[in-house]
Formats: structure tokens, C-alpha cells, sequence
């Protein structure tokens, strides 16, 4: 009997391993075939159906762009009625000048009106009157009359001279800025033709109305008017390909009502709609390679067969296993887990039978551990972080009693004719202003650099030697927000330990400032750089073995207040000299410093 039991046992740990081999090894024997047939035909009717959806909502996505951005037409027509109908143009062109004055004149005084037009609405690049009225003398530089000679060779004019008004393509006109525009005949009060009217509007110009307009999306945009010709391309990917559809396509729907079809262009399968027409017949077409457009349809085909495999795994494995091997030890679990809701970090889940509810106990073990890790962690770091501000707090020795102390001393200098006193405790009142400010972690970094002044100051006027103090900080940095008392630190050890051997020379300290950009993963920086020629750091150095408290508790500070990303690091110059480098948050305004504190006070 033992030995049945033992063998039953062995059986029992040896499936424990085997659950997912039995569940695949199941699935695949009976729904295997199942699996597939219902995946291909889900996805050739998804394909389908998300074809002609997508179709539509981009077809209607370009009607709302051609019936807003065609407006520019309605400007050119309204700026040409408005000179038409203008009394005192028709007056200077229904009679002839009686001299030659009076046809300087009244050209001039058209050619103002025509000017200012021009200055008052500013989408007009040009607007020209061609008459032979005033063909009596030459014309100038600043006339906009001109002989209609002038535009008689143009391809458009034998098509008004048989209508009242016509439009005007880019392909139809001489200029080379590509303008697009509108001509239309001046008739006197007797119904003749006096002169004719040209509009002119530049490419650039009428593009400008479809540049906030949602139709710039894949493939080409183009503008196509009655005739099937294209008047501009309003917008082109520049992945796109330059073929673009014969004449005798765009001519068969330059006309009618919008729509959309599929169609093979250069051997590639390509989406082609064509909008409503606009109040000129003038309408957008639009190519969309077809493997551009189902993309993200085949990208949704993977997903519905891998979300098929999933259900069809997950109802074998509720049929068989779930019910009956994973409530047990699930409910046991959620109970450890409403113990660690509690508080109550003694919470540990058993081992189970399964491989699957091993891993999720250890984890949840795991996890545990690492939670009550952190939470002391924190403790600490909190009462380091408290620990520091009260340090800093005793540091602040009545503030008061000392600036008016060294304001006393000022001024009794300054009795004495002392200057030399007196500036130096100038620069000392100022050092601990700066210092103490307030009892505040952080100040802005040109109160910063003040206070690193002030020290140098006070040290190039007590100590036997030179020191020759420079800064190269970026403008945009000043108003930045650092922790206090940073710098002044590692100046005082460069004054001890890197002064000169020899009295003539002199100690050079080098501060510069600069915005390091965030990289991948990474928050941008500010990147402080103070160097000294001293002698640089002994072999072997490192932040650790720092004896003074100066280095450590700005570095530790750093840490504290910003993060465990920022800090302070010490190295040796190939010049010579020892180069320290701080790494410190972007803070800029009081509202990101007030937010920044509140985190890392949590």
C-alpha cells in the first residue's frame, strides 16, 4: 500500500510540471483546425467591412475639407464685385479722356483704387484692369491698367470672351508663382465691354486654407478642376509616389457627386476619392495606397487570431483545471493578500501543486519582501532628509543677532575709514543672508552663485595669494531653482588643499552652467562644473573616503532633496586639478518646486 502511494505521489509531482503541455497538447488536437477556419474568415470579413468604413469616414473627412477650404473663391469673387461695382471705377471707364491729362489721371486714380483693394485684403496677391482706353500714352511701372493686348495670347482669354467670368488654373497662367485666378468683363451701362477684371490669388496663398483643415492625411492631395486637369497639389506625402491618375479618369469624374474607388495605379493598389464639387466645380481627389491604408487592419487580423488562440486555451483550461485545482489555492492567496491590504506584512502564500501558482507565490512572497524593503528604506531616508534639515535649521544661529552685529561692525569700519573691513563684511553679511534665506532648501541659482562670490571675495582678501575666480553660466539658468549651499563647499576645499606652492602664483576656480537635453529614459539636467589647477585628487580617491563633512553632505543633500539620479562627482583634470560635476533637476518656477518637494517629501 505504501508503495502504491508513493508511486501515486510521484505520478502527482511529475504532472505538476506537465499542466501546460497537457492544456496545448488538448487544444491543439481538437480546435486546431476549428481555430483557423474561424480566424480567416473573421479576418477577410473584418478586412471588408473596416475597407469600406475607413473609405467612408475618409471620404466624408475630405467633403468638410473641400467644402471649408474652397472658401478662398468666395473672397475672390466678392473682392471682384466689389471693384466692378465700384461707381467711380465705371465712371473713368465708360468715356473716353478728352486729353491727354485726362487719361493720365483717370488711370492713376484707377490704379490707387486698385492699390488699395490690394492693401485691403491681403490674400489678393494681384488685381489688374486690361482695357484699350487708356492706350493713348505709355504705360508705368506703378499703373495696374493695362492694354488688353496684353492678355490676349493668354489660354484663358478665348474662353472669356464667351462667358461673363472665368477661373483662372496655375496651369493656365504665365506667372511663374503659380498663381491661380479669376477674369471677369467690365460692361458700361449700356451692357458693352469696357475693360476686364483679373483677381489673382498665389498658390501659396490658397493652400494656406487647407493647412489647418483635417485632410492632410496619407498619399496625395490634389485640387482638379472641371476639365480633369490638376490646378495644385494641396498636399503630398513625401513618402508618397509621383504617379498619379491619367487625364481620361479625371475627366470621367471631374463631374457628379463624391465617391471612392479602388484602383491599380503604376501596378500598386491605391484608394482614390474625389470630393463634393465646389460652387466652380473645382474639387479635391485624394490617392491613398490601399497597404497604407490596412495597416493597421492586418495589425487587428494577428490580434483577432492570438485573442482566438487565448479564449479557446482559457475555456479548455476552465473546463478541466480551474474549478477544481485553482479556487483552493486562489482564495488562500486573496486572503494573505487582504492581510498585506491590513498592513500586515507577515502575509506569505503557500506552495502549490501547479507551476503557474508556484511562480505567482513566490512572486507575491517576493513582492511582500520587497515592499516592507522599500517602506524601511524610505524610513530611513526620511529621517536622513530630517536629520540634514535640522542640522541646517542649528546652523542658523539668530540670524537676526548676526546682521545687525555685522551691519554694527559695517558701519564703525566705515567710521574708521576702514574700507577693507568694511567691504569684507559687506560680502560676509551677504554670505550668510544667502546661507540662512529663510530656513529654505532650495534658492534660485544666481543667489547661488552671489554667495559663491561673497566667499571668494572674502577669501582674495585675506589669503597671501591670488585667486583668480571665473563663471560661464547659460542666461536661461539663473532663475533655475537648486538646493543652497553647494557650491561655496567645494570652493573652500579647493582655497585648502589646491592654494600654490609658490606665492606669485595664482589659484584658478572655473564655474560653468549649462542645460544637459533629456535623453532616452532620462529627465533633462542642469550640469554644474567647478574646476580648480591644483593638484587634482590622490590615486585611488573615492567619494566614500572623503574625510571632511563638506563634500559628503552636499552630495548627500543632492541625493535627498532630488533623487538618486542627481549628485555630485569628483574627478581629475588631464590638465590638471580636480573637476567637480553636480547633476541637479530642472526646476524653473515656484509651482514645479512647490510639486517637486511634495514628492519627495512623501
Amino acid at each position: 500500500m505504501k508503495r502504491i502511494y508513493q508511486w501515486y505521489q510521484r505520478r502527482r509531482s511529475g504532472r505538476r510540471r506537465k499542466l501546460a503541455t497537457l492544456m496545448i497538447a488538448c487544444f491543439f488536437t481538437l480546435n486546431l483546425l476549428f481555430l483557423l477556419a474561424i480566424s480567416l474568415l473573421a479576418y477577410r470579413s473584418f478586412s471588408e467591412v473596416t475597407f469600406t468604413e475607413i473609405s467612408r469616414a475618409r471620404l466624408a473627412l475630405l467633403d468638410e475639407s473641400s467644402g471649408r477650404g474652397f472658401d478662398f473663391m468666395t473672397n475672390m469673387t466678392r473682392t471682384a464685385y466689389s471693384v466692378i461695382s465700384n461707381k467711380e471705377v465705371k465712371e473713368r471707364l465708360e468715356e473716353s479722356p478728352a486729353s491727354d491729362y485726362d487719361t493720365l489721371v483717370r488711370r492713376r486714380e484707377i490704379s490707387e483704387l486698385l492699390h488699395h483693394t490690394l492693401v485691403v485684403n491681403n490674400e489678393i496677391s494681384s488685381i489688374e484692369i486690361y482695357s484699350d482706353l487708356f492706350n493713348r500714352l505709355p504705360y508705368s511701372g506703378t499703373d495696374l491698367v493695362y492694354p488688353t493686348a496684353t492678355i490676349a495670347s493668354e489660354r484663358w482669354f478665348a474662353r472669356l470672351r464667351q462667358a461673363d467670368a472665368v477661373w483662372i488654373s496655375e496651369l493656365e497662367s504665365a506667372s511663374s508663382d503659380a498663381l491661380i485666378g479669376y477674369a471677369q468683363h467690365m460692361f458700361d451701362s449700356q451692357g458693352r465691354t469696357v475693360g476686364y477684371l483679373v483677381v489673382r490669388m498665389s498658390q501659396q496663398a490658397v493652400l494656406s486654407h487647407f493647412a489647418d483643415l483635417p485632410m492632410a492625411m496619407d498619399g496625395q492631395v490634389m485640387i482638379v478642376d472641371s476639365a480633369g486637369r490638376i490646378v495644385a497639389a494641396v498636399h503630398a506625402d513625401s513618402s508618397a509616389s509621383e504617379d498619379r491618375p491619367d487625364l481620361g479618369w479625371l475627366r470621367e469624374h471631374a463631374a457628379g457627386s463624391s465617391g471612392y474607388e479602388r484602383m491599380r495605379i503604376d501596378g500598386q493598389s491605391t484608394l482614390a476619392l474625389y470630393s463634393r464639387p465646389s460652387s466652380v466645380q473645382w474639387r479635391l481627389v485624394q490617392l491613398i495606397p490601399t497597404r497604407v491604408l490596412l495597416a493597421s487592419t492586418d495589425k487587428a487580423g494577428w490580434m483577432v487570431l492570438g485573442l482566438g488562440a487565448l479564449i479557446l486555451l482559457l475555456s479548455v483550461l476552465l473546463t478541466y483545471l480551474f474549478v477544481s485545482a485553482m479556487i483552493r489555492p486562489l482564495r488562500r492567496l486573496m486572503m494573505e493578500m487582504r492581510r498585506l491590504e491590513r498592513g500586515d506584512f507577515g502575509a506569505r502564500a503557500a506552495s502549490g501543486f501547479t507551476e503557474e501558482y508556484e511562480q505567482l507565490s513566490y512572486s507575491f512572497n517576493h513582492m511582500v519582501s520587497q515592499l516592507r524593503t522599500s517602506i524601511e528604506e524610505t524610513e530611513r531616508e526620511s529621517k536622513a532628509r530630517r536629520d540634514a534639515q535640522t542640522s541646517l535649521l542649528e546652523a542658523q544661529i539668530k540670524p537676526h543677532f548676526l546682521y545687525n552685529t555685522l551691519d554694527m561692525i559695517h558701519w564703525r569700519a566705515m567710521d574708521y575709514q576702514a574700507k577693507d573691513i568694511s567691504y569684507m563684511i559687506t560680502q560676509l553679511g551677504k554670505l550668510l543672508r544667502i546661507g540662512l534665506s529663510g530656513g529654505k532648501i532650495f534658492i534660485r541659482l544666481r543667489d547661488e552663485l552671489e554667495h559663491a562670490r561673497c566667499y571668494v571675495r572674502i577669501q582674495q582678501e585675506r589669503l597671501p595669494f591670488s585667486i583668480v575666480y571665473n563663471e560661464q553660466i547659460a542666461p536661461q539658468l539663473g532663475g533655475c531653482y537648486i538646493p543652497k549651499i553647494i557650491l561655496q563647499p567645494l570652493i573652500e576645499n579647493a582655497v585648502l588643499y589646491a592654494k600654490p606652492q609658490q606665492p606669485e602664483a595664482a589659484l584658478v576656480i572655473e564655474l560653468t552652467a549649462r542645460l544637459q537635453q533629456s535623453r532616452p529614459g532620462q529627465p533633462p539636467a542642469i550640469v554644474l562644473e567647478l574646476c580648480d589647477n591644483g593638484q587634482g585628487l590622490p590615486e585611488g580617491w573615492d567619494m566614500e573616503q572623503a574625510q571632511g563633512i563638506g563634500i559628503r553632505n552636499v552630495h548627500q543633500r543632492i541625493a535627498l532633496y532630488c533623487g538618486a539620479y542627481y549628485g555630485l562627482q569628483l574627478t581629475n583634470r588631464a590638465s590638471g586639478g580636480v573637476l567637480a560635476t553636480y547633476r541637479l533637476p530642472v526646476i524653473e518656477t515656484e509651482e514645479q518646486l512647490q510639486q517637486w518637494l511634495e514628492v519627495n517629501n512623501r
